[in-house]
């Protein structure tokens, strides 16, 4: 009897570990963590030989043949493939070259463990593409996986960290032109279709493979000894001759730039990109085959500096994402703002030469400050590293968080480690996780070993903490008109215990003198010792630098200095930062909105600078249609049209006309 009972309880403890494993691995919607990471310890060295034919009708089925060839380290689990389609066909399955029983559960092709054995194995798959995000039209299609929608198309592991090499070919209409990851190695025409292959990539995670196939124009270019292709649909040729040369120095020109930063030849084998109407996005990064939102680099006769600027920024950020994002890819979507923020630090410091004629520090402030601050002074804001518990969810992670705040925050580490540092980390990071995954710890942890400073904790505050610090200033003053004793205090915006470490520059402005104090920010009160003795400032400006990150709490005498004689400042980025914390005032209910709107009105006239106009006109607008009461509005509006009018009368830059 003994013994019976001891079988039995053999037998459910091991039903019990068996549930526990199958558990582990979870069959749910999207890919959890968990099975994530279960996936990475168990599968390795992983290919897609992958085909897919498309009839020029866009009624008729897109079908592929895909075999996945990849390492089990045990064949004791069933394995789950991706594939989240709402009525998935698959039309023959094959494991090792033997046909192979499934089901199809929660977007999942469950096969069971029999069929697989420890060491190489290989599942060869025929099945209808879903097309959710094919993006087809009547004449061309072009792909869109990011953030885990390859698996909307056709079977695979679509998470990041479990990369692998492509070798894609296509079957379309004999007209069509495509573009891939891999360079075009054979093109067979059969009547009117034809089939195109290409080289098997680089190992590219799931969201980075692409393609666009349709009618397109191809556009070829020799660039600094590098063959470049375009695709396009634009039929204005006066238009496209106006900015091919344009398009593809500036693409050579980023990318000659990154080879020298990083140390690291351009890592993939081409480089090409296609111009799609209507994209959603204004680039994405797709290494050999980045897609562009065609308006977005076809520009018009009249564009403006912002959307030149603009234009050559989103280039030199698609094109740094080939090495920070494509080459090293976040191991996790948690990390996507690390990918975003590097691309667009790395697009900041390219696009300088290309406009040596702008002030880059005050559009890096303009462009990022008010939309990071839009989000971080609400209670719905939240760190810029996010936990994520399934990549269905990964689309929730973007926003301004990711792509204005973070840069600020990675400009702050540059400036806290220094330059050379900086870059030799970050080749260091490169080298280390070339063709592989990493997190923001992983390059953490390289700049915190070289450097005295504890760059880990300075990480966790600003990283992994939401919201952002209230800053003010008190002083007390001597008999003699002196400066006795000068503090600077913060405390979190969401009353937290967080101490947000940054530099600051202060301008203080007596009656016969002004001075910068470079003040490091790295307690709840800071004393500023270097202002005692000094005259007795009628005006404080907190953040003259542009560097500080916070809402600076401007005192009275402040406010009104800025108000009423803002044009007595010659530094752009002092202005461009007083605009900012004076609307900023007016949102936490420090400054009346009548007061700023009037001051806007009466300055917009004195202002040169065509980003610091165009920041003016955001906030009138904003105060204009948001502050003012009907009836104030009615009162204000013909002195607003006048002031319009003859602004736009009297510039002579057609770009601050427009």
């Amino acid at each position: 009897m003994k013994n019976s009972i001891y079988i039995v309880l053999s037998l459910m403890v091991a039903i019990g570990l068996m549930s526990c494993s199958d558990q582990q691995i979870g069959v749910e919607a999207g890919v959890s963590i968990e099975l994530a990471r279960h996936r990475k310890q168990t599968i390795s060295d992983l290919n897609y030989r992958l085909y897919f034919d498309i009839p020029k009708e866009r009624s008729s089925a897109i079908t592929g043949q895909i075999t996945l060839s990849f390492i089990l380290s045990s064949n004791r689990e069933q394995v789950l493939i991706d594939f989240n389609v709402d009525t998935p066909q698959v039309n023959k399955l094959t494991v090792n070259d033997k046909p192979a029983t499934f089901e199809t559960v929660s977007e999942k092709i469950i096969i069971p463990a029999e069929f697989f054995i420890a060491g190489q194995n290989s599942v060869f798959i025929d099945f209808r593409a879903g097309e959710t995000s094919l993006n087809r039209n009547e004449d061309y299609l072009y792909t869109l996986f990011v953030p885990d929608r390859a698996a909307t198309a056709f079977p695979c592991f679509d998470q990041p960290n479990l990369k692998a090499g492509y070798e894609l070919s296509l079957t379309i209409p004999e007209s069509w032109k495509a573009i891939a990851n891999g360079a075009s190695i054979d093109e067979e025409v059969t009547a009117d279709r034809k089939t195109i292959s290409f080289a098997k990539t680089k190992p590219l995670s799931t969201y980075l493979f692409a393609f666009s196939a349709g009618e397109f124009l191809r556009v070829e270019r020799m660039v600094d000894g590098r063959t470049m292709t375009m695709l396009h649909r634009e039929t204005d040729s006066v238009k496209v001759a106006r900015n091919l040369d344009e398009i593809f120095r500036l693409h050579g020109q980023s990318i000659a730039w990154l080879e020298e930063y990083t140390g690291i030849p351009y890592p993939f084998q081409k480089f090409g990109f296609a111009l799609i109407p209507s994209f959603q996005y204004g680039g994405m990064e797709h290494p050999g085959a980045i897609t562009y939102k065609a308006a977005s680099l076809f520009l018009d006769e009249s564009a403006t500096q912002n959307q030149l600027l603009g234009r050559a920024s989103l280039i030199a950020h698609e094109t740094a994402h080939m090495w920070f994002g494509d080459l090293v890819t976040m191991d996790w979507f948690s990390d996507v703002w690390m990918k975003e923020v590097f691309a667009n630090f790395m697009a900041a410091k390219i696009v300088n030469p290309n406009f040596p004629e702008v002030n880059h520090d005050l559009r890096f402030f303009l462009n990022h400050y008010p939309s990071a601050y839009a989000v971080d002074r609400t209670k719905g804001t939240h760190p810029i590293q996010q936990p994520l518990e399934n990549l269905k969810n990964a689309g929730t992670l973007y926003g301004s968080i990711i792509y204005q705040k973070a840069p600020i925050v990675m400009r702050k580490l540059e400036r806290k480690i220094g330059e050379a540092a900086m870059q030799n980390g970050l080749r260091k990071y490169l080298g280390e996780y070339a063709y592989n995954n990493a997190s923001w710890d992983d390059l953490i942890s390289l700049l915190d070993s070289g450097s005295v400073d504890n760059i880990t904790q300075w990480s966790n505050q600003w990283v992994k903490e939401k919201g952002m610090p209230v800053i003010s200033v008190w002083m007390s003053t001597r008999k003699d008109s002196t400066v006795k004793e000068m503090t600077i205090f913060q405390r979190d915006m969401n009353n937290s215990d967080v101490i947000w470490p940054q530099q600051l520059t202060l301008k203080l402005i007596a009656a016969d003198s002004s001075s910068l104090l470079n003040i490091d920010l790295d307690e709840r009160n800071t004393e500023v010792e270097a202002a005692a003795g000094m005259p007795e400032p009628n005006f404080i400006m907190t953040n003259a630098g542009g560097y500080g990150y916070g809402f600076f709490s401007l005192g009275p005498q402040t406010t009104q200095r800025l108000l009423t004689r803002m044009h007595e400042f010659d530094d752009p980025i002092v202005r461009g930062s007083a605009w900012l914390d004076l609307y900023e005032g007016v949102l936490h209910n420090r400054i009346p909105p009548a007061d700023l709107f009037t001051s806007l009105q009466e300055q917009l006239s004195r202002e040169r600078e065509q980003l610091i106009v165009q920041r003016m006109l955001n906030y009138l607008e904003s105060l204009y249609w948001k502050f003012l009461l009907p009836e104030d509005r009615m009162i204000a509006a013909d002195s607003v049209e006048q002031l319009l009018w003859e602004q736009l009368e009297l510039s002579e830059d057609p770009r601050v006309k427009s």
